[in-house]
């Protein structure tokens, strides 16, 4: 009896012994595929295509959580910055030398008609004076005072006009002047003195004198987005003494510009080659080098090469022989990607 007892309890023990066994093998298995499983799903894969540009795919794990932003990319027609020294002028003053000369005109034509007709009773008292003194000499003198002094008043007008003429053409140069006298007509001045446009003064580097003056720039604010076009109106007569260069009167006709802003002013592009406008954070750096990404497909990216025309308030004006107009270009995340690609480098040089 004890026998068949120490039997049964030997098979049951190594019935026990066996399950145990089975369950580790098979928990070895499972977490073993799970391991696999995690690391399929960071895993990163780098190729190059026959052009030389580096493709990067990561995981739709990994494009969930990255923070990844995507954009088109668009064309700019912006060119080049150039210059920071525009400011919106103020026509206030212009406003009032031109309420001056008016005035002053006004008076000249009412006193040309004054001494026209008081010339007239001038040498009516002449004839009658001579005609046995029906004028007497006193009321002749008198008369000739009275002329005097309109001429006077005329040859004084006409001074203050000249130096008026004078003082419009020295601080607003020929165009304003010819406007404001009333030589020709420009419905842009109108514009300006009216409130309806603003006017920007910019001055060039003499560093940059090839570039001007363009007929059009894009204008946008130094602390702000809103872009609108310039167009050329005249060589600004004065200088800015701080800076080395020549001024220009450009023309916006908007009203969104308050007086004393400083402006940012671009060239617009008018060149076949395309240029485009993206954000900094697009730009990643490698080996001294910038490039982007762009989206091809779900989880896949191509490093592209390009070249940094200049800088704009909030990212760049880039061109590139890779790049089309609507390209979904990575606008957020592409630090991430270049660690992605770095990290999957350094760990096929550590297999290796």
């Amino acid at each position: 009896m004890n026998k068949k007892i120490l039997t049964l309890i030997a098979i049951q023990s190594l019935t026990i012994m066996l399950l145990i066994w089975v369950i580790i093998f098979i928990g070895q298995d499972e977490i073993f595929k799970d391991d696999n499983d995690e690391e399929i799903e960071t895993k990163s894969f780098v190729t190059q295509n026959q052009d030389g540009l580096t493709t990067i795919k990561i995981t739709e794990v990994i494009e969930k959580n990255s923070g990844i932003e995507i954009a088109s990319l668009r064309t700019s027609d912006k060119d080049k910055i150039l210059t920071y020294y525009g400011t919106v002028i103020g026509t206030d003053a212009l406003v009032d030398l031109k309420n001056i000369y008016d005035q002053l005109n006004t008076e000249k034509n009412q006193l040309l008609i004054q001494q026209q007709s008081e010339e007239k009773k001038l040498n009516a008292f002449i004839a009658l004076n001579k005609q046995d003194k029906n004028i007497s000499d006193q009321a002749l003198l008198e008369q000739k005072v009275v002329v005097d002094q309109i001429i006077q008043k005329i040859k004084n007008n006409t001074e203050l006009q000249i130096n008026l003429k004078q003082k419009i053409e020295n601080q607003w140069g020929k165009l304003f002047y010819d406007t404001i006298i009333g030589i020709s007509k420009n419905t842009d001045i109108s514009k300006l003195l009216n409130g309806k446009s603003k006017l920007i003064k910019i001055t060039i580097p003499s560093v940059d004198k090839s570039l001007i003056p363009s007929s059009e720039v894009i204008f946008s604010p130094i602390n702000g987005n809103d872009e609108n076009v310039g167009y050329f109106l005249a060589n600004a007569p004065s200088i800015d003494n701080e800076i080395s260069g020549q001024t220009y009167f450009y023309i916006i006709h908007s009203n969104q510009y308050r007086i004393g802003s400083k402006i940012i002013a671009y060239l617009t592009n008018k060149t076949t080659s395309k240029n485009y406008e993206v954000p900094g954070s697009s730009i990643v750096w490698n080996n001294g080098l910038p490039y982007i990404y762009v989206k091809t497909k779900p989880g896949e990216y191509i490093k592209k090469p390009l070249s940094l025309k200049d800088e704009t308030p909030d990212g760049w004006i880039i061109d590139s022989d890779f790049l089309q107009e609507q390209d979904k270009i990575v606008i957020q995340g592409s630090q991430l990607l270049l660690s992605e690609e770095y990290k999957y480098q350094i760990k096929n040089e550590n297999e290796d």
